[in-house]
């Protein structure tokens, strides 16, 4: 194993090469991790990196804007993109690989096999999200199948995806671990993500509420209400104090099936989604009751 001082960051934008390199590590007996982006990076990117560096002796940052996770050619063409900025914060963390793998690559001329995670969380009243989790679910396959990483990291507030990408891995005898991190916030609660880019100051201040919806059902849960019905009231109640915002879903869920439970008990998922303006942001809680 190279000693973490004598490495030097590098950026791959092959398939091939960076697929050659993984297969080396592991070769080497080298655990590879994957922290997969769509650039912009943020502090919670950099959390899930400094999280990778601790469990893993290789780390690959992939920057992808995935097409596919978009609903429209305008949205795609707007997202964010600043790969000097991102290259310049990565290489402050310990970074082994990024991987930019150009789009006539990652998806050639012909392309038409995706991996689709079916009837999984459509019981979710008002998620309507089945573009992006096609896409996403199809990025991260192609993704694992080039970097072979042993884990692959996200944050809490992304816990849908996390399910979703969990279900996929049982399926298809995928062995990559998904690890999931707490969520960084800045000091309004609002957690980063890449789509804050697209926020007004007030906008910014308004997502806020976001967390507050959470925090207000993880306050009752501790104050010993487990109805679901009733905590979800919670959640609305506190987004509509933002005429800002406007709620899209609120689950209360089990994290391993994505069915919504009538009752919080063991390890359960709430999750939120609303817009702010015109932007979709998303955030969730998991909450863990210990049997009676």
């Amino acid at each position: 194993m190279i000693p973490l001082s004598c490495r030097s960051m590098e950026i791959v934008n092959r398939v091939q090469r960076m697929s050659s390199i993984c297969m080396k590590a592991l070769s080497n007996e080298m655990k590879v991790g994957l922290v997969s982006t769509m650039g912009a990076i943020h502090p919670g990117h950099l959390s899930l990196i400094q999280t990778a560096r601790k469990m893993t002796d290789l780390v690959v940052v992939s920057i992808f804007v995935d097409r596919l996770q978009f609903m429209t050619e305008e949205e795609y063409q707007s997202y964010p993109r600043d790969i000097t900025k991102d290259v310049d914060l990565l290489r402050h963390e310990n970074v082994d690989y990024i991987f930019t793998p150009p789009e006539e690559e990652m998806y050639p001329a012909g392309f038409s096999t995706y991996v689709c995670v079916e009837n999984y969380g459509e019981k979710v009243p008002g998620l309507y999200r089945t573009t992006y989790f096609r896409g996403m679910t199809t990025s991260v396959t192609k993704m694992i199948h080039i970097v072979k990483p042993a884990f692959i990291f996200l944050g809490q507030k992304d816990g849908l995806q996390g399910s979703v990408l969990r279900k996929m891995m049982r399926d298809l005898n995928i062995d990559t671990e998904v690890v999931v991190t707490p969520v960084v916030r800045d000091a309004s609660g609002l957690a980063y993500a890449a789509r804050n880019y697209f926020l007004t100051q007030e906008q910014m201040t308004a997502a806020a509420v976001i967390h507050r919806s959470l925090k207000a059902a993880g306050d009752a849960i501790a104050a010993g209400e487990v109805q679901s019905k009733k905590i979800l009231k919670e959640v609305t109640q506190v987004m509509e104090t933002e005429p800002l915002a406007r709620l899209e879903y609120s689950v209360i869920a089990n994290p391993d099936t994505l069915e919504p439970v009538n009752k919080v008990e063991g390890k359960t998922l709430i999750a939120v989604g609303a817009v702010i303006g015109t932007t979709p942001l998303n955030d969730s809680l998991l909450v863990e009751l210990p049997p009676k």
